[in-house]
């Protein structure tokens, strides 16, 4: 049986898991800079955020000890939400779809959380609005459950801008210059806290998102992406963040795949969003001019994806 660990303990476990890299990588336009998110294959920066979100819950009083946890997932926030819940002691229920992939689904199962699986999407909002109607049936049946809200909660943003901001900023600072952001969008927590801190600096920040994403004005549409885009609804932790929004770049399936086969051959494996961050790196790039630099951030590794991408 697994020791449940105090929320002191917890938040030490945070801490190590935002000692995250930034990589960089030369380009005749100018740089990009890229903050590598899943540096281990134990871990991922949705770790940071599952556990965050239960401990900054926890603290406030809207989470009791022992309670039960509900949440959608593409995956990698599954994995996270799952190691919170079997280090914090709280039983945890995912909601997903029969595309997450194999290896992220055996993480779950080993750390014991239960898996709820929809299989067919919804006729025009996809597979993100069948995970959400399966989790409010779920709640209906359930009311003890606690749902996070990550695309809703601005413990999203907190939990970033708590613990990985101060260690990435003070990376920054060491590196002298950065001329601006662009980062990806799922529920915008990882966006929110970025855009703030370029924003105290007059650094503008950009968005690079996927074809088929409503989040910017896009009509909804399929993508084979996982962790980026919205195709159902506008979460409100982005809503709350437009105004950091400089500009908005879109990209095909095709070309967030370019771009991860690009990284690939210079020995950087990553996934679908982190072809789409770095397309729309290289946008900003030739945009700002001047041999810029740019900051960004590369969400997760290819393996998870390798049969994409």
């Amino acid at each position: 049986m697994n020791k449940i660990i105090s929320l002191d303990e917890a938040e030490q476990r945070i801490e190590t898991l935002c000692d995250l890299k930034i990589i960089r990588i030369h380009h005749p336009q100018g740089e990009v800079r890229a903050i590598f998110g899943s540096p281990t294959t134990e871990s991922s920066f949705k770790s940071i955020l599952g556990i965050g979100l239960l401990l900054l819950a926890r603290r406030t009083g809207k989470l009791s000890s022992g309670q039960p946890v509900i949440e959608s997932t593409s995956g990698s926030l599954g994995v996270g939400l799952a190691a919170a819940g079997m280090l914090l002691g709280h039983p945890v229920h995912l909601v997903s779809d029969i595309n997450i992939p194999q290896i992220t689904l055996q993480k779950i199962k080993y750390l014991g959380a239960t898996m709820h699986l929809v299989s067919k999407p919804h006729p025009t909002l996809g597979m993100q609005q069948s995970r959400e109607d399966q989790l409010h049936a779920l709640l209906a049946d359930n009311e003890e459950l606690y749902w996070p809200k990550q695309n809703d909660s601005d413990l999203n943003p907190e939990v970033y801008r708590r613990w990985l901001v101060p260690k990435i900023e003070l990376q920054l600072k060491s590196m002298n210059r950065v001329d601006a952001g662009c980062f990806v969008v799922g529920s915008g927590g990882h966006f929110t806290a970025f855009a703030e801190m370029l924003n105290r600096y007059s650094i503008p920040s950009y968005v690079a998102d996927r074809q088929g994403s409503v989040t910017f004005g896009g009509k909804p549409g399929f993508s084979i992406l996982r962790g980026t885009g919205n195709q159902n609804t506008v979460p409100e932790v982005i809503s709350r963040a437009m105004h950091l929004v400089r500009g908005v770049h879109v990209y095909t399936d095709e070309e967030a795949v370019e771009h991860c086969q690009r990284l690939a051959r210079e020995g950087i494996f990553v996934g679908g969003s982190s072809g789409v961050a770095y397309a729309g790196s290289l946008d900003v790039m030739r945009e700002v001019g001047n041999n810029a630099v740019v900051l960004t951030f590369f969400p997760d590794r290819g393996e998870l994806y390798q049969d994409l991408i």
